[in-house]
């Protein structure tokens, strides 16, 4: 896939590119005005253009640039783009409705900037299916299990995306979004770490829900024989209290009342007991689980503490303390949802319980006024409440032991886990060994030696945790240290550079990208390193017949047209300061 023309029905630079070197230029039109600036042409818009054509998804119109500014309410933009099976595919998307888009196919590439095109292939499709309709067009061998916006950035990088060589500003998510598609596309198998990082999430869920029964019950594994004894303790004073009871012998002058007392309203008396002795124990037990929560803790205060032992407490850290508090909310919430439903059902039932017992309690008492004396009904209602009491608890102690039995029974799920864990950690290891990136890691190296005069080495390794971990470093010409090179942003994006560019080479005989678009790489490097970077990107496009485009300014493109003689046929587009009509949008705003 390259890219052949990005134009619009409106104020537009339209912007044809040819297959080899395209360089973007942002002019400067006075360099005694210190109010203009170079920075604010349309170099980075037109990347976010290209983007948008290819279809990027908006998940916030009001931040997005395109769609918070009505000024391009009426905007619609055409990307023309070259298969690799030689066909031309036109990309139709509006700004106004942006989540309709039109296709039309090609045998020959247009001869102008064409926004009167009829008989498309596909009118207005919803953005999922245009996604897949342009998947299916550009008809990827690279990476088949993962749709080709997933690794476009490395081929379209923005100034924030050359940060970190392997992970791109989207990659926002956990590893299990991203890190198998790093792996597959250095020529390993991805489903390794996704099916790791699987277990391990599994794994951490179970192990979440014994902490919760552990939590709520009040009780571990190990309390198990302890609980036993005290079910059959209470069995015993349950077996006591019983036989108390049965010892009253009411007078047999009323049979019939006392068979009514003792067979139905006892009976009921005992039930309605019982129950409320346990809703009162699931209501504490709901209150205490919702009082404690991720929400108090008190960051402020966390902070300030650090402070007053003026300890140094870092941004990262932080902001990794806050992902951790807000991951922990998103598992609890809907726990805490269905407690706070149970709660409300067991208060109304604690409720009507309550007045249940107090009309069993009225109606018995009237029965027993003439059955026998009041110290005795007194001594009989105590045994009974105190029955009730007893067996509530034995309830109760039973279900702890049934959570102790959940909670082996899911150990034992955890130590699937652990052993499924330890043999996809030595498939990965045995992977990493059979050295699939050999190829991409001499292309690397071959960049920035060519450029910087300075051997680079990528690498895959396994980390503490036996997470897999991508790294690209600059290394000592005369021994195996690290270099420190990487550290400034001006050589770390050749670090991001060579690794695009591996990827192009090493990929050349498969269908895959055959451009890259990389915004600035050349900011701020050296003349004589700018003079290596330019050769060298000639080359390689002529050898591997692919397309490099990268945006600059005057001032060092003039630096290599004295010193190398950039072509007006390299230069595709010029941005100038100078007026709002030789910016991108032909506007200022």
């Amino acid at each position: 896939m390259k890219l052949c023309k990005i134009y619009s029905n409106e104020a537009f630079h339209d912007v044809k590119f040819s297959d080899g070197l395209n360089v973007i230029i942002g002019n400067i039109s006075n360099r005694d005005d210190s109010e203009k600036d170079t920075h604010n042409l349309g170099k980075s818009l037109l990347l976010e253009v290209i983007d948008f054509l290819l279809l990027k998804g908006i998940k916030n119109k009001e931040k997005y640039f395109l769609t918070k500014n009505d000024i391009f309410s009426n905007y619609v933009f055409f990307a023309e783009i070259e298969l690799n099976d030689g066909q031309f595919l036109i990309i139709k998307r509006a700004v106004a409705n942006n989540t309709k888009i039109s296709f039309k196919l090609n045998k020959t590439k247009l001869t102008n900037f064409d926004v009167d095109i009829d008989n498309w292939n596909e009118v207005e499709l919803a953005i999922k299916k245009a996604k897949d309709y342009l998947n299916d067009c550009l008809a990827f061998d690279v990476l088949p299990s993962w749709e080709y916006r997933k690794s476009l950035t490395y081929f379209m990088r923005h100034q924030e995306d050359f940060i970190d060589v392997f992970k791109l500003s989207k990659f926002q998510g956990p590893h299990k979004d991203w890190k198998p598609m790093v792996f597959d596309l250095l020529g390993f198998d991805g489903s390794l770490i996704k099916a790791k990082l699987e277990l391990e999430e599994e794994y951490k869920e179970l192990k979440d829900k014994i902490t919760l029964l552990e939590t709520e019950n009040k009780v571990s594994q190990n309390d198990e024989d302890k609980i036993r004894g005290l079910i059959d303790i209470k069995k015993d004073e349950l077996l006591s209290v019983s036989s108390q009871v049965d010892r009253f012998n009411f007078n047999e002058r009323d049979n019939k009342e006392k068979s009514v007392l003792v067979d139905d309203i006892e009976n009921s008396l005992k039930i309605a007991n019982t129950r409320h002795y346990a809703i009162k124990h699931e209501i504490s037990k709901i209150e205490q689980s919702l009082v404690v929560g991720i929400d108090n803790i008190d960051m402020e205060e966390i902070t300030s503490i650090y402070q007053e032992v003026e300890m140094f407490f870092p941004t990262e850290l932080l902001a990794e303390f806050d992902k951790v508090i807000e991951f922990n909310k998103s598992i609890t919430h809907e726990r805490n949802q269905f407690l706070q439903e149970n709660l409300s059902a067991l208060r109304i039932e604690n409720i009507e319980i309550e007045t249940s017992l107090t009309e069993l309690e009225e109606t018995k008492s009237s029965m027993l006024v003439d059955l026998t004396d009041k110290d005795s009904y007194e001594k009989f209602k105590k045994y009974q409440k105190q029955l009730a009491r007893i067996e509530a608890e034995v309830i109760i102690f039973e279900e702890k032991l049934h959570n102790i039995s959940k909670m082996a029974q899911m150990d034992d799920k955890l130590s699937g886990f652990t052993d499924a864990i330890k043999i996809k950690i030595a498939e990965l290891n045995q992977a990493i060994s059979q050295q699939h990136h050999k190829e991409i890691r001499k292309l690397f190296n071959q960049f920035t030696t060519k450029i910087l005069n300075t051997p680079a080495i990528l690498s895959v390794r396994t980390n503490k945790e036996n997470n897999i971990e991508f790294e690209a470093e600059y290394q000592s010409k005369d021994s195996l240290a690290s270099s420190d090179l990487a550290s400034g942003n001006t050589y770390k994006k050749i670090l991001c550079a060579a690794f695009d560019v591996s990827l192009l080479q090493h990929y050349n005989d498969k269908s895959f990208y055959r451009f890259t678009y990389h915004d600035g790489v050349l900011d701020s490097l050296d003349i004589r390193k700018k003079e290596n970077y330019i050769e060298f990107v000639r080359s390689l496009v002529k050898e591997f017949n692919v397309q490099y485009i990268i945006t600059t300014i005057e001032s060092e493109v003039n630096q290599l047209k004295e010193t190398f003689s950039i072509t007006d046929a390299e230069i595709c587009l010029t941005l100038s300061d100078e007026s709002c009509e030789n910016k991108l949008f032909k506007q200022c705003f």
